[in-house]
């Protein structure tokens, strides 16, 4: 088994914008079962969703995710840096740990607690240690670093998961 837990890495955040693409194909499926609890807002305290290992499949697994995080009150800052960290886990779990196998999936379920925001990434494919092919490849788990709180990875024989936490700065 593989577990490590990263350090966060002093610096600026560069945040950019996220948009749906269009010819991303259908959205990945949202549970309405995982939404265990209700915030102050009247949102959902918790979030889950399963996309295949396609990489189309990205954009829409992240606009799902700003609209609930969005419904909860989160603010837009937190927002946009929470939906680059889990895409990128989200696209290291597709390529990585699932392939790009056709049939194989990635879960991310979310909850709020308190301020907290907890966010598990996980793929059910093989882990294999190693650096990454080229100059400018590598960067997913130092990106993840920089833009929460707290970013852990758990790599064993049932799979990967990534656990990033993000304390969040305020609510709208």
């Amino acid at each position: 088994m593989i577990s490590g837990r990263w350090t966060r890495v002093a610096g600026g955040r560069d945040v950019g914008a996220d948009r749906p693409d269009p010819a991303a194909g259908p959205a990945p499926h949202v549970d309405p079962a995982a939404s265990a609890g209700i915030t102050a807002d009247g949102a959902p305290s918790a979030f889950r969703t399963t996309l295949a290992a396609d990489p189309a499949q990205l954009s829409p697994a992240r606009e799902a995710l700003r609209a609930w995080l969005t419904g909860a009150g989160v603010d837009e800052a937190d927002v946009e840096v929470v939906l680059i960290a889990v895409g990128e886990a989200c696209a290291n779990a597709i390529e990585h740990g699932c392939r790009f196998a056709p049939g194989t999936s990635v879960t991310v379920s979310a909850r709020l607690r308190a301020g907290r925001l907890e966010v598990e990434i996980h793929d059910a494919g093989g882990w294999r240690a190693g650096p990454s092919q080229g100059r400018d490849r590598g960067r997913g788990r130092l990106i993840m670093t920089r833009l929460m709180d707290e970013a852990q990875l758990d790599g064993g024989p049932d799979g990967t998961t990534v656990r990033l936490v993000k304390h969040l700065s305020g609510r709208q």
